[in-house]
């Protein structure tokens, strides 16, 4: 990877690294959120008499709901998202940049210090996920709530249908797919809650959304708050250290490959965007497979509404998969997760590097303003 190493008078000015980092990743998020949708929708389909079919859920979100069907929970999974690559990156950068300096040992990576590129992006790249893997599980599991819910469209203007508040929050369970949407309705076996079509008519639907019952109105009754919240937590950690080991290392190696040969071989492209962009492609599928089960694990255990927190150990929940749909099961939806990890991926690491650029500022200039403006 082109690491630019920082000079004896530069730094890295986190106000701009955040700054440009939060705009570059914005427009991603919303472009392939959809994707996303129908790829949670799909998981949470298994098992049940519903399509897994991609453009079947699809199909099915967007005539009843039309396109906005597809964006529910992106305003929670972008902040969840954004936050979280953010601390990942610079978590990761900073990491990198104490053991390329030889100050590794003070935080125990000291042993990184003479390993390769390949080893140090790796390991670093996975310490950094693994780190901020914690901070995104309440975003994930808020987001997939809101994504397998179906609104209501039902045509009854009766004001009997708001005058009771929880009654909005009423959890069902429905097993079946059907082509009438009398409730609110989850694509699988677990509760759900009710919302009357009338209610934007009568109330600011967002204030509902946004007050403090709306989180407890989310999960099971007899769930405490932080467990649901972190539920599928080990799944997830599951996810990330197959994931990343795998993307970071294949990323760095392929790169150190191209580069040797690029000489060699007519048609590779003598640009490191281009090479990079080859590599981050090849990483991402290579880890988007690797990861694949932890995944559908994940977002089944996250989507559960049902009481009950023993059958939602990620072992048993594989297990409950394999059983209904065979080892094909725990691989719902990985072409969806392609579409969405292999265009993110063969840019990922460009991005970085160029976010890190413009951070970059002289900081004898920058202490002297400081000085000037106090």
């Amino acid at each position: 990877m082109n690491h630019q190493q920082l000079g004896p008078d530069q730094a890295i000015d986190f106000k701009r690294y955040y700054f440009y980092g939060f705009i570059i990743n914005l427009l991603p998020i919303y472009v392939f959120y959809p994707i996303r949708t129908a790829k949670t929708i799909q998981q949470s389909n298994i098992g049940t008499s519903s399509s897994t079919s991609f453009s079947k859920v699809v199909t099915e979100r967007v005539k009843i709901e039309g396109v906005r069907g597809l964006y529910k929970g992106v305003g929670v999974y972008a902040l969840g998202s954004i936050g979280g690559r953010l601390v990942h990156f610079s978590t990761y950068d900073a990491l990198r940049d104490r053991v390329h300096k030889g100050n590794g040992k003070s935080l125990g990576l000291g042993w990184l210090e003479s390993c390769s590129q390949t080893t140090i992006n790796a390991f670093l790249g996975t310490l950094s996920a693994v780190t901020t893997s914690s901070f995104m599980v309440p975003f994930d599991v808020i987001s997939q709530q809101l994504q397998v819910s179906k609104a209501n469209l039902s045509t009854n203007t009766s004001t009997n249908n708001i005058t009771n508040y929880s009654a909005l929050f009423r959890r069902q369970i429905s097993t079946s797919s059907t082509t009438k949407q009398p409730t609110f309705v989850v694509t699988t076996t677990h509760d759900t809650a009710q919302i009357p079509s009338n209610v934007n008519k009568q109330f600011n639907i967002s204030k509902i959304l946004l007050s403090k019952n709306f989180i407890t109105h989310l999960k099971p009754k007899d769930v405490p708050l932080h467990r649901f919240l972190y539920r599928g937590w080990t799944a997830g950690l599951l996810n990330t250290i197959s994931f990343f080991p795998a993307y970071f290392f294949t990323y760095t190696y392929t790169l150190e490959q191209l580069r040797l040969n690029k000489y060699n071989i007519s048609f590779l492209p003598s640009s490191h965007f281009l090479l990079s962009v080859m590599a981050g492609v090849l990483a991402g599928a290579t880890a988007t497979i690797t990861s694949a089960p932890f995944d559908v694990v994940k977002t089944k255990i996250q989507i559960a509404r049902r009481a009950g927190q023993g059958e939602l150990r990620w072992l048993n929940v594989a297990t409950r998969v394999v059983r209904t749909e065979g080892i094909k099961g725990l691989f719902v939806g990985l072409t969806a997760r392609l579409w969405i990890i292999v265009p993110l991926g063969s840019l990922n690491f460009w991005v970085f590097e160029k976010v890190r650029e413009w951070s970059i500022v002289n900081s004898t200039l920058n202490d002297e303003n400081e000085k000037n403006e106090k």
